[in-house]
């Protein structure tokens, strides 16, 4: 019997030790979610944090970061007896970082004139999404002072930046504009145009084979003053009755106006829409036209466009590009000749030359101008 006692001991203590070792040879990993700021550099297998009795087979690499939001990464692991398993975990990308806003620090403009706070100022984001610059605090165009405000910019994140800016409104300024009051110097009487023609100087009013000529280039003294010549408004009315039989109702919207009524409406332009825009439909003083009597604007009582560019389509503006000649009447600033004139296309001006001119400068209904005919310019020197 107690042969039979010891022979057993030895096989449990064997048994015991086996399953020891078996114990000791299984596998054991750890994972770990984790969270990273977006586009951080990180590896797929930093969510491994603990591997025995085993290794990763997964190939290492970084993880896409480039987008918020959450992943899945799988990895897989071979045991000591190449059995392969696949461990999960979770990483969260996250954006702290807030937009970076570019803008100038001072804007300034006039009272009434209104500009765009937001122009040429941008914001980026490391997310690569677009954002939306706003602007915090009030402000008033039409008032004087200095407005403490802020731009503002905030991600799909919830960060977000303010950076102060100052707008101040400054009272709008008189324009500086120098006039030519004094008409044509004299010293040009007697020259001559680049097509040949004689300029006579007679009280510092420009004449040209007789035509008086009022544009940029040769102006009008301030003293001239005659009123609408009564030939004109002759002329004129004979027009518009022959208009009438075609249905229109024409007259003289804007005749005779002196040199400090053209003065007063050329500062008023000035003032809305700045020197080199008003220059490009409005006279100075001294250079316009309707200072030497000799024209005037033409609306129709029937069509409400009136010395605007909505008349340029009218019915009655054709008419009178195509008979205004038979009157004595050029289309002073006829459509694309602006380089010539100085002045933009305007349908509803009219001059008076007579007819044996007008006939010339009519030209078949291809309208030439006085500058082109003559050869002379109308640009500004002062």
């Amino acid at each position: 019997m107690k042969k039979i006692i010891l022979l057993f001991i030895p096989l449990l203590l064997l048994s015991a030790c086996n399953k020891k070792d078996e114990k000791k040879d299984e596998i054991n990993v750890t994972t770990e979610d984790i969270t990273v700021k977006l586009n951080e550099e990180i590896l797929n297998t930093k969510g491994i944090t603990k591997v025995e009795n085993g290794t990763i087979v997964t190939e290492e690499e970084n993880i896409d970061t480039s987008t918020i939001g959450e992943q899945e990464i799988t990895i897989t692991i071979k045991d000591n007896n190449d059995n392969e398993k696949e461990y999960t975990y979770t990483v969260k990308v996250i954006d702290d970082e807030a937009p970076v806003i570019t803008y100038k620090k001072e804007l300034s403009t006039t009272v009434g004139k209104k500009i765009n706070l937001l122009n040429n100022v941008t914001a980026k984001d490391n997310s690569n999404e677009k954002i939306e610059v706003t602007i915090e605090g009030t402000y008033d165009f039409n008032k004087e002072g200095t407005y403490k405000l802020k731009y503002v910019a905030k991600d799909s994140s919830g960060n977000e930046t303010k950076e102060d800016f100052t707008l101040t409104v400054k009272k709008a300024s008189t324009p500086t504009t120098t006039f030519r009051s004094t008409g044509t110097d004299s010293s040009l009487n007697g020259t001559k145009t680049s097509k040949g023609y004689t300029i006579t100087v007679k009280n510092n009013i420009t004449y040209i084979d007789g035509y008086l000529i009022a544009n940029k280039t040769y102006s009008l003294p301030n003293t001239y003053g005659p009123g609408l010549n009564s030939n004109v408004k002759s002329k004129a009315d004979e027009m518009f009755a022959a208009a009438k039989l075609e249905g229109f109702n024409l007259y003289i919207a804007s005749g005779f106006r002196s040199y400090d009524t053209q003065k007063n409406l050329y500062n008023n332009y000035v003032k809305r829409d700045g020197k080199t825009a008003a220059d490009t439909y409005s006279a100075r003083p001294g250079a316009s036209e309707h200072q030497s009597g000799l024209a005037f604007d033409v609306c129709d009582r029937n069509v409400s466009a009136c010395i605007n560019s909505n008349f340029d389509s009218t019915a009655q503006a054709k008419w009178l590009s195509e008979n205004a000649y038979k009157y004595g009447f050029i289309l002073r600033y006829p459509k694309g000749k602006t380089n010539e004139t100085g002045y933009k296309y305007e349908s509803w001006h009219f001059r008076y030359v007579g007819t044996e001119l007008a006939t010339k400068l009519y030209n078949g209904g291809n309208w030439i101008t006085m500058e082109d005919y003559f050869g002379i310019t109308s640009e500004y020197d002062y």
